[in-house]
């Protein structure tokens, strides 16, 4: 009996064991799935030629799937892998489980050529939350450790139900005129939203000129951009959905920016976007899902391509964030006024679209072109209008996913010189509580940020000498704000210059951060370390330069 005692706790403690292990990572939860369906009758267990061994260990079964290419000839030649890190719709393995599952079994349906669904044996075919954690695996990057997939939620999902914020298979641009890309599908738990990135190797070879783009984002969406990466920006970078943490705003060009529902973007005749060869895309999704349920949904994008040098004009993108923005609760509205210029260009800016962005307490964003002695000039957008209806005023600012895009005609774009530039002025009322609203990415924080899409001019003429020192103020953005370890500072010299940046505390007590002296005209992005030295509270920081001297409230926690 204490034989039999001692058996049964070692099996007790053996099953407690295996259980924590699976807890820990979403690989050998796949590895299980894959062990107890795909091992049977001489298929995935070592005996016969299939590519990949069930019954090996984690480490061995990881080698043997992932950016491993598949034996089948026709699947290895759209450069397909068994298991492509963060691209469900390349990953064969995924391909020959899929059926059954919406939105899968049709996009990623097999080619002739690539065989017979798996397992194809009831009862041995896989259920729908299966297949689910072998694509949120991928989605999130295949990892060989670690807990990357909440089992709990997509099974919630798919046995107890949810919303579906998904989209229809769309249509895939014909061969030769371009590509689609897709990415999900995503899950939210209720109440809560998701600031994601994923990096996106578009199927494309060679350089193109993208003239058109389709997207088709959720209904739950708060923005898209499609940024491209600098070269070699994307290395810095692990591949599948990655947190807000993250970030890659350091190594990316602006973006391109979307909102819910349908979008397309006709370029004027001309025009298109220049995309690199082996170029990477980095995409940043916000969504908020406000229900009860779990949310699923999905993102595709249509993207139609020419020859290089079909186009006469490249278009580009500008974004100008303003970081330094804090609204108090005190019943007022109230104003924040920026400059948005640019000093170290050559040509005009030809605008081609415009648009503004701030959160849920905005209530006004206006942009005008800037005077030569710095004062505001014409008016060129009014957030209260609505320029998709011809313009109409709708009597409050419409923020977030459904702010109005004001669009030039192609043949009278709006002619800036980016020296003088533009001047935005945005306006928020601060109804959630006692404490002030600062910048921030989620719906409950605010935003301040004026871009454009734009084509370059003619080159520039000269400015007089009194235009030339009436150019801006120095322009000074300080984020993160508040800020823990480390302060980025990002200011722009219209001149050479003597540069001193202090931090002071509410006593009047003053740290040098930085000095240089006939430091050159540019656009400068400084990182600057902060110490013990500094205790947790509100900070004066102070840049002074030819240009004068600029200052900004700094919150340290």
């Amino acid at each position: 009996m204490k034989k039999l005692y001692s058996s049964f706790l070692i099996i007790i403690l053996f099953c407690l064991f295996a259980s924590e292990v699976s807890a820990q990572s979403t690989f050998a939860d796949v590895h299980y799935l894959l062990q107890t369906n795909c091992a049977g009758s001489g298929c995935h267990d070592g005996s016969g030629s299939p590519s990949f061994n069930v019954t090996l260990s984690d480490s061995a079964l990881y080698a043997q799937l992932v950016n491993t290419a598949p034996l089948n000839p026709t699947a290895a030649g759209k450069g397909h892998k068994l298991v492509m890190p963060g691209h469900v719709e390349r990953s064969f393995l995924l391909r020959k489980l899929a059926h059954g599952l919406p939105n899968v079994s049709d996009r990623l349906a097999l080619s002739p050529g690539e065989g017979s669904i798996m397992p194809d044996v009831f009862p041995n075919q896989l259920a729908k939350h299966e297949v689910e954690l072998v694509r949120q695996w991928i989605l999130f990057g295949a990892p060989k450790t670690g807990v990357v997939v909440d089992t709990a939620l997509i099974n919630k999902y798919y046995r107890e139900g949810g919303i579906d914020d998904t989209y229809p298979v769309h249509p895939i641009p014909a061969a030769g005129t371009g590509f689609q890309m897709y990415v999900g599908k995503i899950f939210i738990t209720p109440h809560s939203e998701t600031y994601y990135y994923i990096k996106h190797k578009p199927e494309y070879t060679g350089n193109v000129e993208v003239p058109r783009l389709e997207a088709m984002l959720p209904q739950s969406g708060h923005h898209m951009v499609i940024y491209t990466f600098l070269p070699g920006g994307e290395g810095n970078y692990r591949e599948g959905l990655r947190p807000e943490a993250e970030t890659s705003h350091a190594d990316v060009l602006d973006g391109i920016g979307l909102t819910k529902g349908y979008n397309e973007l006709n370029l004027p005749p001309n025009t298109a976007y220049f995309w690199p060869a082996n170029g990477m895309l980095d995409l940043n999704l916000h969504i908020k899902n406000t229900s009860d349920s779990v949310l699923a949904t999905d993102l595709y994008f249509n993207i139609y391509t020419q020859t290089v040098g079909t186009a006469q004009h490249n278009m580009l993108i500008r974004n100008f964030p303003v970081f330094t923005i804090s609204i108090p609760q005190d019943g007022q509205e109230h104003t924040f006024t920026e400059v948005a210029n640019d000093t170290t260009e050559t040509r005009y800016w030809k605008i081609w679209q415009m648009y503004s962005h701030t959160h849920k307490y905005g209530t006004d964003y206006d942009i005008f072109m800037r005077n030569p002695n710095g004062t505001l000039g014409n008016q060129e957008y009014e957030g209260w209008l609505s320029y998709e209806q011809g313009g109409i005023n709708l009597g409050y600012y419409r923020f977030g996913v459904d702010v109005t895009f004001k669009y030039y005609s192609d043949d009278s774009l709006l002619v800036v010189d980016p020296r003088l530039g533009l001047i935005h002025r945005a306006k928020w009322k601060n109804t959630a509580g006692p404490d002030p609203i600062i910048w921030g990415l989620t719906s409950d924080e605010e935003m301040m940020v004026m871009g454009f899409q734009y084509i370059q001019g003619d080159l520039l003429g000269p400015l007089g000498t009194d235009d030339l020192e009436n150019t801006s103020a120095l322009q000074l953005n300080v984020f993160p704000n508040p800020v823990r370890d480390a302060l980025g500072l990002n200011y722009v010299l219209e001149k050479t210059s003597d540069i001193k940046v202090e931090l002071t505390n509410i006593l009047g007590e003053s740290t040098l951060l930085l000095s240089q002296n006939n430091k050159p005209a540019g656009n400068y992005m400084e990182e600057i370390e902060l110490d013990h030295r500094f205790a947790a509270g509100i900070y004066l920081l102070t840049i002074n330069t030819k240009q004068g001297t600029t200052t900004r409230r700094v919150v340290i926690e």
